[in-house]
């Protein structure tokens, strides 16, 4: 049956209420630093390749290893030793990139799990690294003795499994994308976010109605999504940011976006499908998510993090970006921190009001025109450690991190008080 009517069944509707098992905290979380210097006292510090908002964060290399491409460190997960993993789907392997010069920042990287299938998602959980590949999940101990939990999750044609996480109620919650770029299908864990026990038992389909749910991530206690549109659209705000309702049907293939249709059917209305709650430009292709709880700077705290890697297909730069988003206290979208890439002209520039039309960013067109932003490289993946540092992983073998400036000026005399990083933000200012 088509994969729409299988939220009809009362069982299913049943399975979790996501929203009551996790509580919803706007308490902003200290972000306790250790010594840093000024950004130009740091051995390891990016200038004038990687444009950011330079006032406010220092950008500093991780790993920077061209050769180990392609499609290299497409996910990130920070252990609680501070600890980076990523993963390499092509070489089957996952990575541990540790702190070797004592500097906390994480430099030295080894080979953690091999021999996996297509390793493209991280969750770390007690002790263990939950690895979503193919159609299998992992669980990989601290030393590094592999388990397979699940072994026939639905794949093959069409999107990867993508990222994973784990949550508060102790299970897994698994994005699996759909098996074609724009066709009717009727597999019901296909375009579909999946639960299941730590042990991979008990697998439950939670919503249904994505194309490319590339990444899954805890926020204010709810979880979210991310979902792309189809090659051919050219224009349009159809890529998706998305709070996760169990049971809901999220529209693809037949609606796109909050109310367009994409195939025509009799049996389907887009009114039906739930909307997403941050729309980008066509293109844009949100790829990662974390939720960034701290007051690290000025603006920071309870925000949610999004990759946007681009589509290398069209000319139109709204992705190859990574921002930071604001919502009010009902959840809805105030406005977008550009993070990366990001060059002071006016610092208006840093933040973008989101009037419900979607971001675009095409004035920043110009950034990778002249060589300020990153394209043709793809930011690719997104983590966040304890200290609030922001890990950025990208095409060309690269990850860099985004570590807070040292005496930081005061913001009132930088930016404008209807944005996040005004002491007083106002935004009805």
């Amino acid at each position: 049956m088509p994969f729409p009517a299988l939220l009809r069944l009362s069982s299913f509707l049943a399975a979790l209420a996501l929203t009551l098992v996790f509580a919803h905290s706007l308490s902003a979380v200290q972000a306790q630093q250790p010594e840093l210097g000024k950004c130009s006292e740091r051995p390891r510090v990016i200038t004038g390749a990687l444009f950011v908002d330079y006032l406010r964060w220092c950008v500093e290399s991780v790993i920077d290893n061209s050769e180990i491409e392609p499609f290299s460190f497409t996910a990130l997960e920070v252990a609680p030793d501070g600890s980076l993993f990523t993963t390499r789907p092509l070489a089957g392997q996952v990575m541990i990139i540790e702190d070797a010069d004592g500097d906390q920042l994480p430099d030295t990287m080894r080979t953690f799990a091999e021999g996996l299938n297509m390793p493209n998602g991280l969750a770390y959980h007690e002790g263990d690294l939950y690895v979503s590949g193919g159609s299998k999940i992992y669980r990989i101990a601290a030393g590094g003795s592999v388990d397979t939990i699940v072994s026939d999750l639905p794949v093959g044609s069409g999107f990867p499994v993508g990222g994973l996480v784990v949550g508060e109620d102790e299970r897994l919650y698994v994005p699996v994308g759909a098996p074609c770029d724009n066709c009717e299908f009727d597999e019901p864990e296909r375009g579909a976010i999946l639960s299941m026990t730590l042990d991979g038992a008990d697998r439950q389909v939670i919503a249904t109605g994505f194309r490319h749910p590339a990444d899954v991530e805890f926020y204010r206690g709810k979880l979210w999504t991310l979902d792309s549109a189809p090659r051919s659209y050219q224009s349009g705000a159809v890529d998706e940011v998305n709070q996760v309702e169990t049971g809901a049907w999220y529209g693809y293939p037949y609606c796109l976006g909050a109310d367009l249709v994409n195939l025509r059917s009799d049996q389907f209305d887009c009114a039906a499908s739930a909307p997403p709650r941050v729309l980008f430009g066509a293109g844009a292709r949100p790829s990662s998510l974390a939720a960034y709880p701290y007051d690290t700077l000025t603006g920071t705290a309870d925000t949610l993090i999004v990759v946007l890697s681009g589509e290398p297909t069209q000319i139109d730069f709204v992705g190859y970006k990574v921002v930071m988003l604001n919502f009010d206290d009902g959840d809805q979208p105030l406005g977008a921190t550009l993070l990366l890439p990001f060059r002071i002209e006016s610092a208006r520039q840093a933040y973008a009001p989101y009037d419900g039309g979607g971001f675009f960013w095409r004035q920043y067109i110009t950034l990778s025109e002249l060589g300020w932003g990153i394209y043709p490289q793809q930011p690719l993946a997104v983590a966040v450690n304890s200290y609030g540092w922001i890990y950025i992983s990208m095409t060309g073998g690269q990850i860099v991190a985004l570590r807070p400036a040292n005496e930081p000026p005061p913001w009132e005399d930088f930016y404008p008080i209807w944005t996040p990083m005004h002491p007083d933000y106002d935004p009805s200012a």
